[in-house]
Parts: C-alpha cells; structure tokens; sequence
C-alpha cells in the first residue's frame, strides 16, 4: 500500500469531538488501518490507489479529476468516525512496559470498559451511515469511475441491501454473505 493518507489528523480533530490533545501518531496509525481495511474493503484497491495517487501529486482538485475529488469528499466523515470508533480503545487502555494499564488522575475517571464499547458501537453505526452514503454516490456514479470493477460493484450492492451494523451479532460481518440480493 501507499503512504498517503486521505485525512488529516488536523481534520478529524477539527469535524469531531475529539480534543486537540489526541496524539497524532495514534490517529495517524488509526486512519492508516481505516484506509487500509475498511476504506479499500468500500472503494476497491484500484480505486483507493487512485485516490492516493491523485492526493499524492496534488492533482486531485484538477476540474478533471471532480469525480475522484467529490468520491474522496464522500469518504471524509466516513475516516472521521471509522478513526475514532478504532482510537477509543487504545485511548482508554495503554499497553506499556508494565502491563496494560488505564490512565487516571484525580480530575478525571476513566470509563468502564462496557461503557467504552459501547461508545465504540456508537461511533461505528456514524461511520457505517456515512459507508452507506459512499456508497450510494460510487454506485450513482459507476459509469464515471472506470477503478471500480464490477466485482466491486457487486460488492458495494450486497453491502447496500443490508448496510447497518447491528448492536447485536447476527452471525458474521454484514455483506460478507454469498448470496445476490439484485
């Protein structure tokens, strides 16, 4: 994979609720495994790789590259809330030399690990709103991206029929069965 991000630490910070205070290796490291993971899994490697492409030579506000520009537009808030669902538990729990530890002072208490999760949850179902209109717009937009393959496109469809992430498990990953709902 490249090393080009997509977003800014500066702009989750910025769109979130997140203090200005978060490292920014950590959301560096967290909107990498987003990228990475979760982003690619939605766009396809061909048309993430394009994306970093244009980012990376600074050609992407080009008026010829509007589609990749509006397509990466899409996905902002979709990073924002994947980051910081990924961040919340590595913020609560720090694994250090001795052991895993939760920080505390006398100022502040930190959560409990069930309400951290759910706080987790929370953010996921952000994110998985924000997936679902991504989505949409990549299959509005099909005939004018030639990166996403039908594959992919297949792909994005069965995701659609069932976008949402459930709080309870329902027996896999959503979209990942391997029935055609078109």
């Amino acid at each position: 994979m490249k090393n080009v991000i997509l977003c800014s630490p500066d702009f989750i910070r910025l769109n979130s609720n997140i203090s200005d205070n978060v490292n920014s290796k950590v959301l560096a490291t967290a909107i990498r495994e987003t990228q990475d993971d979760e982003l690619q899994e939605i766009l396809g490697q061909p048309l993430l790789e394009k994306l970093q492409d244009l980012v990376e030579d600074d050609t992407i506000e080009n008026p010829e590259n509007k589609i990749y520009k509006d397509v990466l537009d899409k996905a902002q808030m979709f990073i924002v809330y994947k980051v910081i669902a990924e961040i919340i538990i590595t913020l609560n729990c720090k694994v250090d030399n001795a052991g895993l530890i939760q920080t505390s002072d006398e100022n502040m208490t930190p959560m409990s690990l069930d309400d951290t999760f759910t706080l987790k949850q929370h953010y996921d179902t952000k994110a998985s709103h924000y997936a679902y209109l991504l989505q949409n717009f990549l299959m509005e937009n099909l005939n004018l991206i030639p990166e996403l393959t039908e594959f992919q496109a297949w792909k994005i469809k069965s995701t659609l029929y069932s976008a949402a992430s459930p709080s309870i498990f329902l027996g896999g990953p959503r979209g990942r069965g391997w029935f055609r709902f078109f």
